[in-house]
């Protein structure tokens, strides 16, 4: 299987320019002699690869450092029959979530990073590959899960939760109106018959609603289900919340978004991160000490141009936000 086969990189060159340097929003010198960079979510090796190669012409290239890290054993075993030689730079590729990058990086005894990556999209290998359930257009296993060696699946998920649980995720994570009674229609159906399979939730789905439920409503479902599964939200809560520890003085920080939740979670906490004294106006002097931690580097999410969304319509979606650490933010 090619790297193309598994999964085609979005925002490629946007990142590449934006987190490792090049053009007039080039990364500034980092101060760490040991330039790192962590991509969180390996996926198809896309963007790590391409990180590594940009990394190898320069100077110094050897003691730059490259970490790939997926919580997909699939997703590594297949960047590593690709082949990671000739980048110039030390390779390292390990099996984690990526909120947990920290663990990764202690292990390897390192304590700073030029740069952090995550890409929060599901892999076209993935959403492709039956045997996962991403696919809400043809019959699966109801899956999901990105780790498939622990967990419940998504069918499992629907069985042990209540009908309360459901309706807060179906509107949570999936802004479905009236989550309450589509989380009931599933509940009463599984009391008849269990939901195994993409097909056993349209079958139930379309008994209530009808044959023409639009397929926009299959999409929130699923998303819903696949964020919940996952943990998805609070991984990159953990991930953000831990990030500006890690990074260099001029280190910068990506990320790559698909869903408005996961965009404003992104812009949200960049925006804090960079506002400084939040003292009322009206006082002499700051009292809270607060620093900069973070300066956007692209106030407007970057967005896929109209000819790669016509390469790879899956990028159509696809949000990049960037963000720097100032020298206040030394922790």
């Amino acid at each position: 299987m090619s790297e193309t086969e598994y999964h085609v990189p979005v925002l490629l060159g946007e990142v590449l320019e934006l987190l490792v340097g090049g053009g007039d929003m080039a990364q500034p010198s980092i101060k760490d002699s040991r330039k790192v960079y962590v991509d969180g979510t390996l996926g198809g090796g896309g963007h790590f690869r391409a990180v590594a190669g940009a990394l190898s012409g320069r100077d110094g290239a050897g003691e730059c450092v490259v970490i790939g890290i997926d919580r997909d054993r699939e997703a590594l075993d297949n960047v590593r029959r690709g082949g990671l030689g000739g980048t110039g730079a030390k390779v390292i590729l390990e099996q984690s979530r990526f909120s947990e990058f920290d663990s990764v990086l202690r292990k390897h005894g390192i304590d700073r990073v030029a740069g952090l990556l995550v890409d929060l999209g599901v892999s076209s290998r993935q959403i492709d590959a039956p045997g996962r359930g991403f696919m809400y257009m043809r019959d699966a296993p109801l899956d999901m899960r990105m780790d498939q060696g622990g967990g419940l699946t998504a069918a499992e998920f629907l069985e042990h939760s209540d009908e309360g649980e459901l309706a807060l995720v179906f509107e949570k994570y999936g802004e479905i109106r009236n989550a309450r009674r589509m989380a009931g229609v599933i509940k009463d159906y599984m009391r008849q018959k269990k939901i195994l399979t993409s097909a056993d939730l349209k079958d139930c789905l379309t008994r209530e609603y009808g044959a023409n439920l639009k397929i926009q409503v299959f999409a929130k479902l699923f998303q819903a289900l696949r964020i919940a599964v996952n943990g998805e939200l609070e991984e990159l809560r953990l991930f953000l919340d831990k990030s500006v520890r890690w990074l260099a003085e001029g280190g910068r920080i990506a990320v790559i978004s698909y869903h408005s939740l996961e965009d404003r979670m992104v812009k949200e906490f960049f925006r804090a991160a960079e506002g400084a004294c939040v003292c009322d106006p009206g006082l002499p002097v700051c009292n809270c000490n607060r620093p900069v931690l973070l300066k956007r580097v692209n106030r407007k999410a970057v967005t896929a141009s109209d000819e790669e969304i016509t390469l790879n319509p899956r990028s159509r979606s696809a949000r990049l936000r960037v963000a720097e650490r100032t020298k206040e933010a030394c922790l």
